[in-house]
């Protein structure tokens, strides 16, 4: 592994440190980013800003807090009025919080605060006709820290935790409307009973918004600085009928947006059948594939992307890919929820992944950065690029390389 993947890491997570979303550290990492894709040698590099909500915890209070509002009303007020108005209030919690954990757009994002953040897009073109489109990802931003990140248990209790916060709005939701239909008065009590699980969700989200951002060695300056060891060599070696983009977005912390806004301004270019592998925590274990993406409703990851992964893992019998269930989403959910070909690698360990990766907390740090672990996840990301060029089915899109800007 070159010295220069890991002084990326160390830039990015020490120089800069965190690099919340729509932050001025993030901006300054997608600068250091574009200078370095630059400095490769690719000739046209774009910075793409966008807008996005700066935080993901923001979106579940506001669903708690609109729940906890209908249910109050309906134990305070008597009348089948408020019974109404409580049914209502729990369902639109219970609608916000699903889409956000679903990375879909729902009536609370026109009130959530706003910011600046950017993308960096560069691209490789195949040095005969272009015939086909590989996008290269990984995101800059980092997570915050909350407590319920500092430990495996803790993370499972969360867990937990936001599956009961759900439930009981949706409960609370679906017996208000009953009882609004059968004059039942009883059900006031349903809302009551489970409000203390909704109140201590709203308590750990808005404790979530006061911790600081991660430094982000393993999620995700590894993964950028991959990509960016990637764009060096294919620079100095171009595949002969796929184009490469590399794109790293921001904003991936927090919905996803910056792979949202690059579907949306680029789906055209890249033809019908575009390949896009992603780079999440890569710094430590072995390297793994998502076979589904998600948090609550899980995602199957596209089948011709599973194909090319197993494809190039039976290639390199020295690398033991694993295929695991994803526990929260990526960039790539974002491509595969609109029918793209799109593949997550990260890492694992044999120890609980949470703990040994340091996931969301201060001390996800180069020195926990296994530089075995990196040279076998590009190995392997090039090895997948090779399968692409290869055999994978051409776009009908014959262009050369696009103009991006």
């Amino acid at each position: 592994m070159p010295k220069k993947t890991l002084d990326h890491i160390k830039y990015l997570s020490e120089t800069i440190g965190g690099r919340g979303s729509c932050t001025e550290m993030e901006r300054k990492a997608a600068d250091y980013v574009a200078g370095q894709l630059e400095a490769v040698g690719l000739e046209s590099v774009n910075v793409e800003k966008f807008i996005a909500s700066p935080s993901t915890y923001r979106p579940f209070a506001m669903a708690f807090s609109t729940a906890l509002i209908g249910t109050i009303l309906a134990w305070i007020i008597d009348g089948p009025g408020t019974l109404l108005i409580g049914s209502v209030l729990n369902a639109l919690g219970t609608w916000g919080m699903l889409a956000e954990t679903d990375i879909l757009p729902s009536w609370m994002r026109r009130f959530l605060p706003k910011g600046e953040s950017q993308n960096v897009i560069g691209v490789v073109p195949a040095t005969r006709m272009s015939r086909k489109k590989a996008v290269l990802c990984a995101h800059v931003d980092t997570h915050r820290t909350p407590i319920f990140y500092s430990s495996p248990t803790w993370h499972k209790l969360f867990g937990y935790l936001v599956a009961a916060a759900l439930m009981s709005m949706l409960v609370t939701a679906i017996a208000y409307g009953l009882g609004v239909i059968f004059g039942w008065d009883w059900v006031r009590w349903i809302g009551l009973v489970l409000s203390p699980m909704v109140i201590f969700s709203l308590f750990m989200c808005l404790h979530a918004d006061l911790t600081p951002f991660s430094p982000g060695a393993n999620d995700n300056a590894t993964g950028v600085a991959v990509v960016l060891g990637l764009a060096g060599k294919l620079v100095q070696a171009p595949l002969k009928t796929t184009d490469v983009w590399f794109v790293f977005t921001g904003c991936e912390e927090v919905g996803a947006y910056g792979m949202q806004f690059f579907l949306d301004r680029h789906t055209a270019p890249l033809g019908d059948k575009p390949v896009f592998i992603i780079l999440d925590e890569v710094g430590f274990g072995s390297p793994k594939i998502l076979i589904s993406d998600g948090i609550i409703r899980k995602h199957q990851t596209h089948p011709q992307a599973l194909e090319l992964a197993r494809k190039a893992a039976s290639a390199l019998p020295d690398i033991d890919v694993l295929e695991k269930t994803g526990i929260a989403y990526t960039d790539a959910l974002a491509a595969t929820r609109r029918g793209f070909i799109s593949l997550s690698i990260s890492t694992h360990s044999d120890q609980n992944n949470n703990e040994i990766s340091h996931w969301h907390q201060m001390s996800d740090t180069i020195e926990t950065i296994r530089p075995e672990t990196l040279e076998q996840v590009q190995v392997f990301t090039w090895k997948i690029l090779e399968e692409i060029d290869q055999w994978f089915p051409a776009s009908n899109e014959t262009n050369s390389v696009e103009n991006i800007s």
